[in-house]
């Protein structure tokens, strides 16, 4: 019977986050792979949104409710669903066009390659339903929360405003803790092997997410290679620090929302259609609901933004570009207003880390020392193949080999985004007031998991830049 309402608790999370993207993108016509995995995150954000502003109405967070607020959205929304489908006049033609990157006629590589990535979806989600939460992050920050969420129904508890009570970071974002108490409400009782299906879930939609934003680039054999390298880097599936599919922490979802924030800022910059730069929006403002790290990716991401309509900013489409950055902005300020306005509330505790209170120049001049630590530990961390096989080698190659091509292609302002983001994790290590080397040894594998799949795309997009210039010249 739990079986049976943990597929009902899944389903309800897409058909709300498909519902959602209907509703905000109603004529886009999107692969199916496309739509599961924009609908999941979707799903995932607008219950969790929703549950915070029930914390705001005072309304408990039980199945009864959430029950009388999502039941009528959806069944109206089906219904419009249907009458719309009835009466359009759909041709043969469209049929083919609203499908236009589905596998026909696999050839034996192709087929290998779905076999292998089925086979890390099936590892990971093995992994994460028949082990127990085994790292401290995901017992005590996320899955706490939940369980507080299930039980209290409510934010306003001593568990979060009561200074003597366990410490476990109340003020982090709860896109995780809050999906989890969702799952905890549709089986009735806490499960902390069952609720981790949600962590498979975000990884099958970040490389579902990965696969058709290549496809919209190049072939599908190229795609599925490298949809292949991302889905069995041993960091993702395998990993003993803690960030890995199956862990329960919520590295691999920032991954997937990050990832799927800057892919698809890249598809605005090349094809410069707002429906792109809205999903990035959206996506950029969900992974600072998902993760502290969220919020500096994205003001990595704004700064990039900026250079490139700086320099794309061509007679006649000034103010476009202008509203486009301040669209960009303002969305996931949105997104996250609602929880900061509850997180300012919260008591302050001693053991947060507080970074922006680090981060001054004094402390960056005193903590210099610790640079020769921090930049090792990362290239020793690269070029450990039993985590990364020897995936962080090929993209020094493709990028260092390939510049030019770089150069030439708006790629470029994504290879700034990664290396910016790497910036970000060394002015981290450095203004911490832990001991950098515990916490390097506990935390930078999980760190290089949330960018690692943008590394892959800049692969991607390189190597094939690096073929077309060779085949043309040859």
């Amino acid at each position: 019977m739990l079986t049976v309402k943990l597929v009902l608790s899944i389903l309800a999370i897409y058909l709300i986050g498909f519902a959602t993207l209907k509703y905000v993108l109603p004529d886009v016509r999107r692969h199916v792979l496309e739509k599961l995995a924009l609908s999941f995150g979707l799903g995932t954000s607008v219950i969790s949104l929703v549950m915070v502003l029930m914390f705001h109405a005072g309304i408990e967070v039980d199945r009864t409710n959430l029950f009388l607020f999502f039941a009528p959205v959806l069944i109206g929304f089906f219904c419009a669903e249907s009458k719309l489908r009835f009466r359009r006049n759909m041709s043969q033609a469209d049929i083919h066009s609203s499908t236009p990157f589905l596998p026909k006629d696999l050839n034996p590589l192709e087929i290998f390659i779905i076999v292998v990535i089925v086979a890390s979806v099936g590892l990971v989600s093995f992994q994460a339903l028949f082990k127990p939460m085994f790292t401290y992050d995901a017992m005590s920050i996320w899955a706490l929360k939940a369980k507080i969420f299930f039980k209290e129904q409510t934010i306003f508890t001593d568990d979060f405003y009561n200074s003597d009570r366990l410490h476990y970071h109340p003020k982090y974002p709860l896109l995780i803790p809050l999906v989890e108490n969702w799952i905890y409400h549709y089986l009735g009782c806490v499960n902390d092997k069952l609720v981790k299906i949600i962590f498979p879930l975000f990884y099958i939609s970040l490389i579902s997410m990965f696969y058709t934003t290549q496809r919209r680039f190049f072939s599908r054999q190229y795609s599925l290679v490298f949809t292949a390298l991302l889905a069995t880097i041993p960091a993702f599936v395998r990993s003993d620090k803690g960030g890995a599919v199956f862990s329960g922490n919520a590295d691999i979802p920032l991954a997937f929302f990050y990832t799927t924030g800057v892919i698809y800022l890249f598809c605005w910059m090349k094809e410069r259609k707002r429906e792109d730069l809205l999903i990035s929006a959206v996506f950029s403002g969900l992974a600072i609901f998902t993760k502290n790290e969220g919020l500096g990716l994205f003001a990595v991401t704004v700064f990039c933004l900026s250079i490139f309509i700086f320099f794309n900013s061509k007679k006649g489409i000034v103010r476009q570009n202008i509203t486009s950055l301040s669209a960009y902005i303002i969305i996931p300020m949105l997104i996250i207003l609602p929880w900061l306005i509850l997180s300012m509330g919260m008591p302050t505790f001693i053991e947060e880390e507080n970074y922006p209170g680090h981060l001054t120049l004094g402390t960056i001049i005193g903590n210099v020392s610790r640079m020769p630590v921090i930049l090792s530990s990362f290239c020793l961390e690269l070029m450990d193949i039993r985590r990364w096989n020897i995936f962080w080698v090929l993209f020094g190659v493709a990028v260092i080999g390939g510049f030019k091509y770089i150069l030439k292609s708006a790629i470029k302002y994504i290879l700034l985004i990664l290396i910016l983001d790497f910036c970000l994790f060394v002015l981290v290590y450095t203004i911490t007031p832990w001991d950098v080397k515990e916490l390097i040894s506990c935390s930078m594998t999980r760190l290089v998991i949330q960018i690692t799949p943008i590394a892959v795309f800049i692969v991607s997009k390189q190597m094939r830049m690096v073929l077309d210039y060779r085949s043309g010249r040859s």
